[in-house]
């Protein structure tokens, strides 16, 4: 289990003092054999009355990005990508996919084939993407508004995963934080999520 502890004013710049506080979370579980490249990840995340924060921090290298469209294919870039469920009752997810251009990809689904698409875009989420020569780092913002109109609410105790992927980088890869027992890679696959908890 995940625990996301609180602070007092939301977060929005990556290099903010307060992800210390966080729980460091390492995405560097190695599910499928013919994809054994870990490219090193780091996940924290953070809670206000404004919403739920999310830094993610990868050492891919060489980094792939050429999606610019919003709901494009950002999977096939250099990507990082958040996934959860807010309520128990609902068998819907939020799936969060971001590349190195703070493009993102977002959609309310249940499964991989259902996708509806929010109108909301990046500036909304607060998407802020740094790169330099060693890292890659993201930070954006999930408003509990954003979850109250979809969801009507959010569970103190919610499922999810972080993953890290790159279907057309140099290193195919495809790394998550909760173990996922299934073959093929899939992370559309909720039965798979892990706990988080908002302390």
């Amino acid at each position: 289990m995940y625990t996301i502890k609180k602070v007092t004013t939301p977060i929005t710049d990556i290099f903010d003092a307060a992800w210390e506080k966080a729980e460091c979370a390492n995405v560097d579980t190695i599910n499928w054999p013919e994809y054994d490249y870990n490219p090193g990840m780091q996940a924290r995340l953070l809670y206000s009355d404004y919403g739920i924060h999310v830094k993610l921090t990868t050492q891919e290298q060489p980094l792939l990005a050429r999606e610019t469209k919003q709901n494009g294919a950002i999977y096939k870039d250099s990507c990082m990508e958040f996934f959860f469920s807010p309520k128990a009752d609902d068998k819907r997810y939020i799936n969060f996919e971001i590349n190195p251009f703070g493009t993102m990809y977002l959609a309310i689904r249940t499964g991989r084939t259902d996708p509806s698409f929010p109108t909301e875009d990046k500036r909304y989420f607060g998407i802020v993407s740094d790169v330099t020569d060693k890292e890659w780092s993201l930070c954006f913002t999930v408003p509990f508004a954003f979850i109250e109109k979809y969801f009507g609410g959010c569970d103190k105790v919610f499922r999810g995963n972080i993953y890290k992927c790159g279907d057309e980088t140099v290193r195919e890869h495809y790394v998550t934080y909760y173990p996922m027992p299934i073959n093929p890679p899939d992370y559309h696959r909720s039965d798979c999520f892990g706990e988080f908890v908002l302390e």
